[in-house]
């Protein structure tokens, strides 16, 4: 019985895993469709609750929402602004993470932002030559 609940935690432990890494190389190889998505969620889920629409709705509205944004991030002039804009964002949100983690000192917290802004604008345009 043992045995069975060890290999059973194992595969657990082995599909969190391999579900992470799927999720880390998604956002790393193809940044621009992890975001896509990411905000197509978002967009669903405060489309539902801000405007009390329905269900069926919703998850058209992320759809739509995605196709748009992945269309965008295609074109040169929308690369830029949207792969910019997420870059920040993705920076700021370390840039927050650093601050907590450092206590409350601004000049870690804005060395990571621009670090970490380098970093997912690097991604992006290796994304983008991917495509």
């Amino acid at each position: 019985m043992a045995t069975l609940f060890s290999f059973g935690i194992l595969l657990i432990i082995s599909i969190a895993v391999m579900i992470l890494a799927t999720i880390i190389g998604l956002f790393t190889d193809n940044i621009i469709l992890f975001e896509s998505i990411g905000i197509a969620i978002a967009a669903g889920c405060l489309s539902g609750h801000f405007f009390q629409i329905h269900p069926a709705f919703c998850i058209l509205i992320g759809i739509a929402v995605m196709a748009g944004l992945y269309f965008l991030m295609n074109t040169k002039f929308g690369f830029w602004i949207i792969g910019g804009v997420m870059s920040v964002a993705w920076g700021f949100c370390a840039a927050t993470f650093a601050f907590m983690i450092s206590e409350k000192d601004m000049i870690w917290a804005y060395v990571t932002w621009g670090l970490a802004t380098i970093a997912i604008l690097a991604l992006h345009i290796r994304a983008k030559n991917n495509v």
